[in-house]
């Protein structure tokens, strides 16, 4: 008998459907952690730009 909750192809299925989306998920996080720090620091010297003097 078998007792697992993956049960034939929906169980496969599923498997699969779970596996992809926290790959998603955790390939989204590393895209914030690189790139957010990089915005900021971008955002910082556009408002330096902008407080200049000459603008």
């Amino acid at each position: 008998m078998n007792v697992s909750p993956a049960f034939g192809i929906i169980g496969t299925l599923y498997a699969v459907v779970t596996v992809v989306l926290a790959a998603l998920a955790i390939y989204a996080l590393v895209l914030v952690i690189i790139f957010l720090p990089l915005r900021i620091a971008e955002l910082k010297r556009a408002e330096r730009a902008w407080d200049s003097p000459l603008n």
